[in-house]
């Protein structure tokens, strides 16, 4: 692709000329050929810039450049379209495959895709350009919206309703009984029914061997713009805000709600029934037992402020010290 048309797609000027030349991939400054674009993130990465082949760049505003180059604000975001431009995801051809199962009173859109085994329940509404991958299934009286992909092996319970342009990778399950017992008096764990439903917003994507919960009587439900990485656990009954950010191996309890623009950071843990403000950011490892009520950056097996916890870890090197320093002086005074 021209590199000039790559410009007028993305609407960005281009400087130091060079629209005609022929792009053929995005690719690492360290990697790049003489046909590839590559970019920096920041003026610390623009040192590579040089020793580059690439014959076009994305660069950081400050940095000078030396080749034609989309000089921005926000290297990264501008690279990823322009990626997203040269190499499209492959879609599959539409239609039905023959070993896929439909169930009665199926509504499909135009141009969808149900790859080998697929299994689509009964009562389903299947939106325009959605793509349910080999393997998956959908249970009865779901919805998905339109450009939404199903990859292989996801599992869609009873009753779940997916929006428009969702991405659900891989062996994740949605809509499986929440985890709810009630213990009766001789020890026995007798079963609530989990007789609610997920309901996922638009722009969702969701990683790989996730598990979201359906509710026990209303609705557990994932916001628009939410991205949760692979292995993630979320219970019954949470209501995840919009353009919420949940890292891989974090774990929400049953009724947690976590505020438009939340952030959770790797393997980090919320307790049921916790509330997280907007504008929190809690560090991977993280444990949440109460409300955050202040936006800020949240630490420590106990969350607490980040610099409360940098004083928190401090103050057991001081204690060290000082039990040292008492040792000394009780020694000293023995002799």
């Amino acid at each position: 692709m021209r590199l000039g048309a790559i410009a007028e797609s993305i609407g960005i000027s281009l400087t130091g000329g060079g629209e005609g030349l022929d792009i053929q991939k995005p690719a690492s400054l360290g990697n790049a050929g003489p046909s590839d674009i590559s970019f920096a993130a920041n003026e610390a990465a623009a040192h590579s810039v040089q020793s580059s082949k690439a014959c076009a760049l994305v660069l950081p505003v400050g940095v000078v450049p030396d080749r034609p180059s989309f000089v921005v604000k926000n290297p990264a975001l501008v690279f990823a379209r322009i990626a997203a431009i040269l190499s499209p995801e492959p879609a599959p051809a539409p239609g039905i495959h023959p070993t896929a199962v439909v169930g009665e009173g199926v509504a499909f859109g135009v141009n969808v895709h149900v790859g080998a085994s697929v299994t689509v329940g009964a009562r389903c509404v299947i939106g325009d350009n959605v793509s349910i991958r080999d393997g998956a299934r959908v249970m009865e009286d779901c919805q998905i919206g339109a450009n939404t992909v199903i990859f292989e092996n996801v599992v869609v319970y009873r009753g779940t309703r997916i929006g428009e342009r969702c991405r659900i990778h891989a062996n994740t399950t949605i809509g499986s009984d929440g985890f709810g017992y009630v213990r009766d008096s001789d020890g026995t764990h007798v079963k609530i029914p989990q007789l609610g439903r997920v309901v996922i917003e638009d722009d969702v994507e969701i990683g790989a061997n996730t598990s979201i919960d359906r509710a026990t009587l209303d609705e557990t439900r994932i916001g628009s713009g939410t991205k949760i990485d692979n292995q993630v656990q979320i219970g019954h009954n949470c209501k995840v805000g919009k353009n919420v950010v949940i890292a891989g191996l974090s774990g929400l309890a049953g009724s947690v709600t976590l505020e438009d623009g939340v952030m959770i950071g790797g393997a980090a843990a919320v307790a049921d029934h916790v509330r997280i403000c907007s504008g929190a950011l809690i560090a991977g490892k993280t444990g949440v037992y109460s409300d955050i009520t202040e936006p800020g950056v949240y630490a420590g097996p106990m969350a607490m402020k980040n610099m409360e916890y940098k004083r928190f870890l401090l103050s057991g090197k001081r204690m060290d010290r000082l039990e040292k320093k008492i040792s000394e002086l009780k020694k000293e005074i023995e002799e």
